[in-house]
């Protein structure tokens, strides 16, 4: 397989670019994942073009037998894509299925029994505005999507399920996905001009706090601190990162990201000395 952006990191896109070219072989060898902002379309009888369909920055995982594109944006809107980690927010319980609020066009559906080990007798019991760790399990623009508590091939949940507890922070997708793909940026994007990979921020704050995040790709993510105090000061660097602008060089990026996380740490415990 031929791509565009083999041999590279992250690169910027337009709408309608090549980024692949598949041949259709058989029997088939090659296994390609297209995410959001990425589609399909036969070029001939032996080849598959994979074309960009928004602005942003392209990013790429996996080896040559098995690969997943998708592009990253600044955009706040959601759009589901199969296997997707989201951070949802229950909203109801219909019959078999909890309605689950994940930021797109349409709510979830989550059927009651998709939890590690549950049964009728023995599942988690959720009510309106309790939080959940779920893979998205069936997306399609004519029905509704559905997500799930369960790892697809190994029965397992694997951190999937409900959280209690903690915060739910809003960003915008591009920067959740930034933080999901845990690349550490400095090197790699420095010369792209791409600015800060924000795993910078998780793993700086990690140096000097304990904490437990999961991170959604819809632009949700969940943290829990040791005590309400320390959540909130996670929530707030998290946040305060994602405005760090793009123009900065990663290496400059980080300085930046480590200086707001200690001035956030000295207002922590100047308060926590006075109470």
């Amino acid at each position: 397989m031929s791509t565009a952006a083999d041999g590279g990191g992250p690169r910027r896109c337009v709408p309608g670019e090549v980024v692949a070219q598949v041949p259709r072989e058989e029997p088939v060898t090659t296994t390609v994942r297209l995410g959001s902002g990425t589609t399909q379309e036969k070029a001939d009888g032996k080849t598959i073009l994979i074309r960009t369909t928004k602005a942003g920055v392209l990013r790429q995982t996996g080896k040559a037998a098995s690969k997943r594109y998708w592009v990253e944006t600044r955009h706040q809107r959601y759009v589901p894509t199969m296997e997707d980690l989201v951070v949802g927010i229950v909203l109801d319980c219909h019959g078999e299925n909890y309605s689950v609020d994940i930021g797109g066009p349409q709510h979830a559906l989550l059927p009651i029994l998709d939890f590690t080990g549950a049964t009728r007798r023995n599942r988690p019991m959720l009510g309106y505005g309790d939080v959940v760790y779920a893979s998205v399990s069936l997306a399609d623009r004519d029905i509704d999507p559905m997500v799930t508590c369960v790892e697809k091939n190994s029965n397992r949940s694997k951190g999937l399920g409900p959280l209690k507890g903690g915060y739910v922070v809003k960003v915008a997708t591009g920067f959740s996905r930034d933080l999901l793909s845990g690349s550490n940026g400095v090197d790699e994007e420095e010369e792209e001009g791409l600015g800060t990979s924000p795993s910078n921020v998780l793993a700086l704050l990690g140096e000097s706090l304990q904490y437990e995040c999961c991170l959604g790709v819809n632009g949700c993510l969940w943290v829990k601190g040791e005590t309400h105090a320390e959540t909130l000061l996670i929530k707030n660097a998290i946040l305060n990162s994602q405005n760090i602008s793009l123009s900065d060089s990663g290496r400059e990026a980080r300085k930046r990201v480590k200086w707001m996380i200690e001035e956030l740490l000295k207002k922590h415990n100047a308060s926590t000395v006075e109470d």
